[in-house]
Parts: structure tokens; sequence; C-alpha cells
């Protein structure tokens, strides 16, 4: 597989996170990083070898040790995987599960103002 044909597809990977997980960075190999856990270990292994891969295309000699076949399976996976993501549902999960949160601790809290003033017989 020649290095173009690596570059545009960590390219297009690198789009994607960009657009569907808003993970910026100056190349795949930072977005990677920064990702974490938001990928499922599978897809951040082949993502991993995505970088490595265009890492080696940068070397003539080395370019020949990339797994065509591997490079075209993780694009594809990735692709597919980042392709679901819809930013407008995650950000919508994230603020339900911030308002959860607080709501708990606000019946939490009161529960525990509650049960204070009863046990001193204020209530």
């Amino acid at each position: 597989m020649n290095g173009d044909a690596v570059t545009r597809n960590a390219a297009e990977i690198s789009r994607l996170m960009s657009e569907r997980m808003r993970i910026s960075g100056r190349s795949l190999e930072a977005q990677v990083r920064k990702a974490g856990r938001a990928l499922p270990r599978a897809r951040a292994r082949e993502a991993r070898y995505l970088v490595q891969a265009q890492q080696l295309s940068q070397n003539p000699k080395l370019a020949r040790m990339i797994d065509e076949r591997q490079v075209t399976q993780a694009t594809a996976n990735l692709t597919a995987f980042l392709s679901g993501i819809d930013p407008k549902e995650r950000r919508k999960d994230r603020l339900l599960g911030i308002l959860g949160i607080l709501a708990a601790n606000v019946l939490l809290i009161g529960g525990a103002a509650i049960t204070y003033l009863w046990w001193q017989g204020l209530v």
C-alpha cells in the first residue's frame, strides 16, 4: 500500500473524529491519545495501527511492512463506528447525566436535612 493511501485514510479518520467526537489535535496520533476511553478497545487498537502505518509510510523501506488488508479493515471499522456517532445526541446525553447527578444530590441533601430536623424534634 502506498503512503498516499494510508495518509488519506488517516486524514479521513481524523476528520471524522473532529466532526463526530469533537476531539481536536494536530494529527491522528494526538486525537487518538486524547480520545482515551471514548473509543472502544478494539477501535482504539485499530486507530493506533493506523497511526503506526502512517509513520511507517514516511519511509519507503519501512512502508513495505504495512499490511494493506489490515489498514483497509481498520479504516472501514473506524469509519463505521465514527459515522454512527451523533454529536447532538452525545451532548444531550452528557447534559442529562449532569442534571441527573444534580437532582440526586438535591434529593440526598434534602432528605438529610429533613432527617436532621426530625431527629432534633423540629419537624
